[in-house]
């Protein structure tokens, strides 16, 4: 994992592209209701934003 959870979090609740995954008859650790990066259909396996929206919305956070 390359960040926490809550930052997971905290960036896909600022970031305009999010696109949650839908996955059918997955059991999958992620709440359903939660939104994070890490259920974002621009997110890679390997936790890289596909966008390369990632990096500027932590940037910001960190101000």
């Amino acid at each position: 994992m390359r960040s926490s959870a809550q930052v997971y979090e905290e960036v896909a609740e600022r970031c305009s592209a999010y696109d949650k995954k839908t996955r059918k008859d997955c059991f999958c650790n992620i709440a359903e209701g939660t939104k994070s990066c890490l259920n974002c259909r621009h997110f890679s396996d390997d936790e890289y934003c596909l966008l390369d929206l990632y990096d500027p919305i932590v940037e910001k956070l960190d101000n």
